[in-house]
């Protein structure tokens, strides 16, 4: 019998890369490569995503990552057109290091046109300009950022670790450098309680940041989620379904965002909406409007069929 070649991924002797346990749905046909485990804050009350994983936080060596690196050359060749960097934050990590696994992955993967990451606003924040504009120069193109929300109130509550005033100067940074930027906002993240806050603090960082992309997502609190102490507690009450479209609704009717693209792109939305800002902004209010206007058992029905997804 002959035997496999070396670069077959069911060699014996093959290293194997580490895998991501998350990524943006945007990402899914992108090359995935490890660089951190786990996330460097993990406090947030509602997430506990590496929790329910059982994925503490831990710096990977540089030489652990660029030989993962070589191994997905050896696995797939050069036919990635985009590459992901996980898990949760690798800005945390010093532009040396971002730096050199950038350029050791451009020049394995000279076919990619674009490579993302995960980025707290805190860590952006913290990089200098020229820190920044390396790591940029070096090959990241576009950051994800979890805003979640724009009010100070929310963030404070669910212990983010950011604020209001540090989104907007963060977001001015990475695209002063010229980072394309995605900005992540949680529908129905101030409960009942703080909705009109949440709202207009989201409204508020949004419009003056004006990130290339802005992603709708809806709170979703999982069996493991620290936000459910608070929900037994009754300081946080779960915001309806009906009050996350009503959010929704209000959020695309205050921004201010010429150019950006705003898209609920989760299975967990209730509305798959799409659009450019400011342009689709009454195409998108008006699906929302039609939307609500149908009969309640339809409204219910829909809910009920979306269901909770991680």
């Amino acid at each position: 019998m002959l035997d496999r070649p070396a670069n077959n991924p069911y060699s014996k002797n093959m290293h194997m890369p580490e895998q991501l346990v998350i990524r943006p749905p945007s990402e899914a046909a992108s090359l995935l490569v490890r660089v951190v485990r786990g996330c460097d804050w993990n406090r947030c009350r509602f997430c506990g995503i590496y929790d329910l994983y059982g994925v503490p936080f831990s710096r990977r060596e540089v030489s652990d990552v660029k030989r993962d690196i070589d191994a997905l050359k050896d696995l797939h060749g050069d036919r990635f057109r985009t590459a992901f960097l996980g898990d949760a934050n690798p800005l945390v990590l010093p532009a040396d290091f971002l730096c050199e696994v950038l350029i050791h992955l451009r020049t394995a993967f000279p076919s990619l046109r674009r490579v993302t990451a995960y980025g707290r606003a805190s860590s952006l924040w913290k990089k200098t300009a020229e820190e920044l504009e390396r790591i940029r120069e070096a090959g990241l193109d576009r950051i994800h950022t979890g805003m979640e929300s724009g009010s100070s109130a929310v963030l404070a509550l669910h212990r983010k670790g950011t604020h209001q005033a540090q989104l907007i100067e963060a977001g001015a940074k990475a695209k002063a450098v010229g980072f394309e930027l995605s900005y992540y906002m949680l529908l129905g993240l101030g409960g009942r309680e703080l909705q009109e806050e949440h709202v207009q603090g989201s409204i508020t960082v949004l419009s003056a940041v004006k990130p290339d992309f802005i992603r709708i997502r809806r709170l979703w609190i999982h069996p493991l989620s620290p936000l459910r102490e608070l929900m037994a507690s009754g300081e946080f009450r779960a915001q309806e379904p009906e009050g996350t479209l009503v959010e929704l609704r209000e959020l695309v009717r205050g921004l201010d965002s010429e150019g950006s693209l705003l898209v609920c792109d989760h299975a967990n939305n209730y509305l798959q909406l799409s659009g450019t800002l400011n342009r689709d902004r009454a195409s998108m209010l008006k699906s929302i409007e039609d939307f609500l206007a149908q009969p309640d058992e339809v409204r219910q029905r829909h809910y009920q069929r979306v269901g909770d997804v991680i």
